[in-house]
């Protein structure tokens, strides 16, 4: 598991925390919330043997969790931007209020389900999420246009599909002419600058 502790608090006021393991984190997390300077917001995080301690602080309320050394940045923060955004949905003007642990009971559950989706869902990081939805386009994208070229089949009719089938290197005026015609039949969209320059080419 990534994460390993969470608590979210007021100025040294702990409103809600939940450990995922047996560790002093709580002990440690206390000790920061003293320790960070001024009332501005901020990101920091700061290293315990081989734990990391992330802490975001927004509009005087701060979130903290503990994580692995190996879990890097991106994954911890994106985590505590989401339990931000939960907790003031959720509470909103009673966080500037609140007794200590006065939201514990109802909002750890849902610190535990967070952790647990942030530190074994791959979908939770985002940046790998998005490329791995674009290589799917990508991939998709291949197959359908493989499959609207795959009827331009004579030898020399065309270089690749990718590059609009542009029969470069056998550059008759017949030939030019029937690939084009072809390609005009593709039930794919050809820009008009492509379809300009292959006629300036077999004009030439």
């Amino acid at each position: 598991m990534t994460i390993l502790y969470t608590l979210v608090a007021r100025g040294s006021v702990v409103l809600a925390e939940f450990s995922g393991t047996h560790t002093n984190a709580s002990t440690i997390s206390r000790q920061i919330l003293e320790k960070i300077p001024g009332n501005n917001d901020m990101n920091v995080s700061y290293s315990q043997d081989r734990y990391i301690f992330h802490v975001k602080r927004t509009d005087g309320l701060t979130v903290l969790c503990m994580a692995d050394d190996v879990a890097g940045r991106r994954i911890p923060f994106a985590f505590l931007e989401d339990i931000h955004q939960r907790f003031v949905r959720t509470y909103g003007r009673a966080v500037l209020s609140a007794q200590a642990y006065g939201m514990n009971d109802e909002f750890s559950r849902v610190l535990s389900q967070q952790m647990e989706y942030y530190s074994n869902d791959p979908n939770a990081d985002r940046i790998n999420r998005l490329k791995g939805e674009m290589g799917q386009v990508r991939s998709v994208m291949i197959e359908n246009i493989d499959k609207d070229c795959s009827h331009i089949a004579h030898p020399g009719d065309y270089i690749c599909c990718l590059g609009i089938c542009l029969p470069w290197a056998y550059a008759s005026h017949l030939h030019i002419s029937r690939v084009w015609i072809q390609l005009l039949e593709l039930p794919i969209p050809i820009p008009i600058p492509i379809l300009f320059l292959g006629w300036l080419r077999n004009t030439m």
